[in-house]
């Protein structure tokens, strides 16, 4: 067992900072976002960021980035002990069911299949779900036996051993049992459904195990009494917001079709999820290696066989225990888009590999029977199976998903090289930085990777037809490979004289010296204390570029507007660039003092306008509004620019 943890330790371990995964995901840095918020005091049982987010794992997580940073590896560290806990709790569980071997088989396909692997290695919450839901059925086995008789033949049977008033209050294994079940919905969107498993699985024992189930009565009741007062907080919670989980209503096109009476989505899912584990697995590059097989087809055919093999055994309640389990995991991925879905299936992971173990350990059994069988062939054959696996994860993992379709976008592959080249450069007091989302996550995501936080950073999206040139000397700007600068912009650095140098993933503009720009129309107007238009000039394709120094830091969003107005004064359109409000409330400064934006604007229906009113805003402020505006020095809330 020991040997098997260190394998599946080095699988989720290595590289964890950002080889595979090759940077971090949005997701990832409003996980952290929450983690700080943790830290500056705001404590909730559920966050509404983010889509919505159990509590339970960020607080695990909040820990390690206190005690280790602001980095990734503090956020992936929680995940991938979890991963690993994972692997000794199905050992455990297993064991108590099935016995040594088989546990140890399931452990270790566990330790080294890429399902679990991969999300041990991301900082997201749902790998805690298998770890904590895993413990409460480990101890609900534990107080099956503690209570009485388990119900397998030939492996002795145990007294009823009547517990202490410390035992059931405290230490109990029902109790337990319940405290983990009502944890689990603390960790992830998938625990919904936990309590439908123990719904079915308490169902079955009173109606097939009656006096089984009348002889433990009072410890069942102590476990759903311990179950519900720790599921509780979050029940209530939702229940009086119900709004707080609006990312489901996105995906559950499958589930009100089936409220209306159309099976076929919900079928066409179970199909798929039943195919997952031998043919066709997730067809998402962001939950894996598009439709890669949870099984390879040997594992795969001891997967079905092990489950043709519950069915038959379904009267026995270990038997019925699995069963139920692996119907119940798949179900928030059986009534949502996407199927089949492995991080909405990821309940699964306790029993997954519980199945072919079962069938790899009755091989050697059947060594009386047939004669080329050995109980030492069956060694070899799992001892294979588990160093193929072990290297199967690791092509997946390190080669073919860090470099297929979206990933090296979506983990912000190049933000991580970018920073990585800005540590390594001791001479830069400044830099600017191009990115898709500028006000939003590219700075968090930005103090993550990097080492020096003391280098200051600006940020901007050139698809605004925006640049921005830092104050300080060497002038710098990177640019993620395949985000492309505005073509005038382009050319205007590679007039003044910036060296152009692809460095893939990214690009790098550098001068010595800042260039010197002559305005057309010089300006000189202040906006609040926060910005000075410096000039601006027409082009001869009727473009207007603009140039604005940052005197201060803004406090909040700015959003800018342009008003094409007629030669009357009516407004005949308009434009808004910038930092449009974000849903979730999330925005970071993300200029520097003495940086120089740069705009190319193309303003709509300028041939009937006569004038161009310019001016900026604060978005948070336009509800209910009226909006609050940038003054001029002569209070103004615009400026007006002629038409040329």
């Amino acid at each position: 067992m020991t040997a098997l943890l260190l394998a599946g330790a080095a699988l989720r371990l290595f590289g964890l900072n950002n080889l595979a995964p090759p940077g971090i995901t949005h997701d990832e840095v409003a996980n952290w976002l929450i983690d700080r918020s943790i830290l500056a005091g705001e404590h909730a049982i559920y966050f509404t960021r983010a889509y919505g987010h159990e509590a339970g794992f960020h607080y695990l997580q909040t820990a390690f980035v206190a005690l280790l940073g602001d980095n990734v590896l503090a956020l992936r560290l929680p995940a991938a002990f979890c991963g690993l806990l994972g692997v000794a709790v199905t050992f455990a569980l297993a064991r108590q069911l099935f016995g040594k071997n088989v546990a140890l088989i399931a452990a270790g396909l566990l330790a080294v299949l890429f399902w679990p692997v991969f999300y041990g290695r991301l900082a997201l919450r749902a790998i805690s779900l298998p770890l904590v839901a895993g413990l409460s059925a480990y101890f609900w086995w534990k107080a099956w036996e503690f209570e009485g008789v388990n119900g397998r033949k030939g492996e002795g049977v145990k007294g009823k051993v009547t517990p202490s008033p410390r035992d059931v209050l405290i230490a109990h294994p029902f109790t337990l049992s319940g405290f983990f079940a009502g944890l689990s919905i603390h960790t992830y969107m998938a625990a919904r459904a936990v309590p439908i498993f123990y719904a079915l699985w308490l169902a079955y024992l009173a109606i097939f195990h009656w006096p089984d189930f009348k002889q433990r009565w009072r410890g069942i009741v102590l476990f759903l009494v311990m179950f519900a007062a720790v599921a509780a907080p979050l029940v209530i919670f939702l229940q009086t917001v119900p709004d707080a989980e609006f990312r489901i209503s996105e995906v559950d096109a499958p589930l009100q079709a089936l409220r209306y009476g159309d099976l076929e989505p919900v079928l066409q899912n179970g199909l798929k999820l039943l195919g997952m584990f031998g043919f066709v697995g997730d067809p998402l590059w962001r939950e894996g290696v598009p439709s890669a097989p949870v099984f390879e087809p040997v594992v795969a055919v001891l997967f079905y066989a092990g489950l043709l093999l519950g069915l038959w055994r379904w009267r026995q309640p270990r038997y019925a225990f699995l069963l139920i389990w692996l119907a119940v995991a798949v179900t928030p991925s059986l009534v949502t888009i996407n199927a089949p879905s492995h991080i909405r299936s990821i309940l699964i992971l306790p029993v997954l590999t519980v199945l072919p173990a079962l069938v790899m350990h009755r091989l050697g059994q059947l060594s009386t029977v047939i004669r080329n069988l050995s109980t030492r062939s069956s060694q070899i054959l799992v001892l294979t199976l588990l160093l193929f696996y072990a290297a199967r994860t690791s092509v997946l993992q390190f080669q073919t998903w860090p470099n297929g379709g979206d990933v090296p976008f979506v983990w912000q592959a190049a933000f991580t090289a970018m920073a990585r080249y800005l540590d390594g450069r001791s001479d830069l007091s400044a830099a600017s930085i191009a990115g898709w989302s500028p006000s939003t996550m590219d700075s968090p995501t930005m103090t993550l990777l990097r080492q020096n936080d003391d280098l200051p950073l600006s940020h901007f999206d050139p698809q605004e037809g925006t640049l921005i040139l830092p104050a300080a000397e060497p002038v710098v700007v990177i640019r993620p490979s395949d985000l492309p600068l505005d073509p005038y912009w382009e050319t205007q650095l590679t007039d003044w004289g910036f060296t152009r140098s692809p460095l893939h993933p990214f690009t790098l503009y550098e001068m010595e010296e800042k260039p010197v720009i002559e305005w057309e129309n010089p300006m000189n107007t202040q906006f609040g204390d926060e910005l000075l238009l410096l000039g601006y000039e027409w082009l001869e394709n009727g473009d207007l570029v603009l140039g604005w120094l940052v005197t201060a830091v803004p406090p909040a969003p700015r959003q800018q507007f342009s008003h094409s107005l007629a030669a009357d004064g009516s407004q005949l359109a308009d434009t808004y660039r910038f930092d449009a409000p974000d849903p979730q409330g999330i925005w970071f400064p993300h200029w520097q003092p003495g940086d120089l934006i740069l705009q190319r604007l193309t303003p709509p229906a300028l041939d009937q306008a006569t004038q161009l009113r310019l001016g900026w805003f604060d978005p948070t402020t336009c509800t209910p509004g009226p909006c609050q505006n940038l003054r001029t020095e002569d209070g103004a809330e615009f400026v007006l620019l002629p038409v040329e």
